[in-house]
């Protein structure tokens, strides 16, 4: 048998609801026999395990289960703040919500992170095997004491994941303010030419014409920029350095508003960008966007 204990009553009343519907459906003999009692503001539930193994194994596990899915529902929170504040002592309240917010996002796997796609599945598997390891050695777990003193592989986890976030921050703020910079500048630009027209290739890069519709040259998008392309190139930032050279007044865009990369330019070139409602060089630049999204989901 493990005693939990909890120091705060709410917080006790709501781990108590969780192994009850956690350990609901499972048969009448993989169920621990649970018990809860409360003195003072502590909230103390007794598990009772089967005596003989594999019942009692089967029972510890989904108690271990639970026990992780409510420190990271009731606990990450108040532990990533801590975590932030340590890291970040000088940083603004909105930057470290906004940490917090990129860390969350890494966590639910929603950021374009790398660690996106495992970060919530390793942080809850640090938990659970400490749990496991716990739960087969002690007959008493203090849950807040447990989460502060125990956890140490599971903080370290989410203190990396954390700084990641403050990183991404860090690079968004400065892309911002580059953004803003640059169009300030365009702002006092003084045109060079009075039109030019952006198709999109199939390789992913762009090709930039003139009111003639024949090819402007330009390295940022041509020659040997365009064989870097499979080296993961900002594919906007080219654009956006090759449209500061020329310098046009009005830039038509021959592909969807809805295509992704194009964020900063409209931003950047603000009035001066339009989309084309519909012609050949727009059919071109739909079948070299189908012909890139297809060889991402190939590599994918």
């Amino acid at each position: 048998m493990i005693t939990i204990a909890v120091h705060c009553p709410n917080i006790g009343k709501q781990l108590w609801q969780r192994l009850q519907e956690d350990l609901a459906h499972l048969r009448p003999e993989e169920t621990p026999q649970l018990s809860r009692r409360t003195l003072g503001d502590q909230t103390f539930i007794a598990c009772r395990f089967a005596d003989a193994d594999p019942a009692r194994d089967v029972q510890i596990y989904y108690v271990a289960s639970s026990l992780t899915d409510f420190i990271v529902s009731h606990y990450e929170p108040d532990v990533l703040r801590r975590l932030i504040k340590k890291d970040q002592p000088s940083a603004s309240k909105d930057e470290l919500e906004a940490i917090m917010e990129e860390t969350n996002d890494i966590l639910q796997g929603s950021s374009p992170s790398k660690l996106a796609k495992e970060a919530r599945l390793q942080s809850k598997a640090d938990i659970m095997y400490t749990l496991l390891d716990y739960l087969n050695m002690e007959e008493l777990l203090i849950l807040d004491g447990f989460v502060r003193f125990r956890l140490w592989k599971y903080r370290r986890y989410l203190r990396h994941l954390t700084r990641i976030a403050a990183d991404s921050i860090r690079r968004k703020r400065a892309h911002r303010e580059f953004i803003a910079l640059l169009k300030s500048f365009v702002e006092l630009q003084e045109p060079r030419i009075d039109i030019v027209h952006v198709i999109v290739r199939p390789n992913g890069l762009y090709r930039i014409l003139d009111r003639n519709f024949s090819l402007i040259e330009t390295e940022y998008l041509e020659g040997y920029a365009a064989s870097l392309i499979e080296h993961e190139l900002d594919v906007e930032d080219l654009l956006i350095s090759a449209l500061l050279i020329i310098a046009p007044f009005h830039i038509l865009l021959h592909f969807p508003r809805e295509w992704p990369v194009t964020d900063a330019v409209e931003t950047i070139f603000a009035e001066r960008i339009e989309y084309c409602p519909g012609c050949r060089h727009c059919e071109e630049s739909r079948k070299a966007i189908a012909a890139i999204l297809a060889n991402r989901a190939e590599k994918s």
